[in-house]
């Protein structure tokens, strides 16, 4: 039986893959910060056994990491999936805020992969699987903070699956578009900074989003993903999620980079419309 760690468990992504991998046949540590917050259908699942796991604090993730290895001898499988979301432009964008998000988004994840990774090397096998977002390979402006955090996650990850590959271990990006977890309703429920400079940005963001929420995919389809990537004979290093996401992602590879920094320029809201409809073949 596979023994598979997950962060960030408490609700949406994270919660569904604990599920859909117990239900499948692993042995699943499901982790978050407050294990008294454990979601009774996912602990009944299968099996699941709930755990202490705060990506910001080292001595939380050194215990629980040993804790797993006390018990099992092993963890075949890492789930990097805690996360937080901040949006705003760079010029408002605190210093804490920014530091906040990186700290759980991705230095977190960078030292849970440090905790595993000796186990893995020396068996010569393991997976780490790293949720990061499509904003790792499409951004608008107004979500700086969130997708530098989801960026530096894609490059570490690139580069470890290059220097475990030798040792039989694999690395998977998952790459989710519009999500129905309450990520996505924190951000929808925001104030919107009206005096700020960059305004229109922030509504054009809120439009997009609020449009795909209408229909999002559910968390179900990312943990359906992560399984496929777990189990396929035919890996890949990345995974999008949801027809938007690969609808960003074609449609910002067929423009060139300029021609896609001019869409910050100053547009109706008509305008907008009709150039996010032509190049990403989506309603809005």
């Amino acid at each position: 039986m596979s023994v598979a760690l997950i962060t960030g468990t408490s609700t949406g992504i994270g919660r569904s893959t604990a599920i859909e991998l117990a239900k499948n046949g692993y042995r699943v540590f499901a982790s978050m910060r407050d294990p008294t917050a454990a979601d009774p259908e996912m602990v009944s699942s299968g099996k699941v056994e709930v755990i202490r796991l705060d990506v910001n604090d080292n001595l939380s993730m050194e215990s629980a990491v040993a804790g797993v290895l006390e018990l099992t001898g092993r963890i075949d499988i890492l789930v990097n999936n805690a996360g937080i979301g901040i949006g705003g432009s760079v010029e408002e964008t605190t210093e804490k805020d920014l530091r906040d998000i990186m700290e759980t988004n991705f230095f977190g994840a960078w030292r849970m992969m440090q905790l595993v990774l000796p186990g893995m090397r020396i068996r010569g096998g393991g997976h780490i699987v790293n949720v990061t977002s499509v904003a790792g390979r499409f951004v608008m402006a107004f979500q700086g903070p969130y997708a530098s955090s989801k960026h530096a996650l894609e490059a570490a990850s690139e580069a470890l699956a290059q220097e475990v590959f030798r040792y039989n271990v694999r690395v998977s990006i998952i790459e989710p578009g519009a999500i129905k977890t309450p990520i996505f309703d924190k951000a929808m429920a925001l104030e919107r900074p009206t005096k700020s400079p960059y305004v229109q940005s922030f509504n054009r963001l809120m439009e997009v989003f609020e449009k795909r929420l209408q229909d999002p995919s559910p968390p179900e389809l990312v943990a359906a993903t992560i399984r496929r990537a777990i189990e396929t004979d035919q890996p890949k290093l990345r995974y999008l999620v949801g027809e938007d996401a690969e609808l960003w992602v074609a449609g910002r590879a067929k423009m060139s980079d300029e021609e896609y920094v001019a869409a910050g320029g100053k547009m109706s809201s008509g305008e907008f419309k009709n150039w996010y409809e032509e190049k990403f073949r989506m309603e809005l």
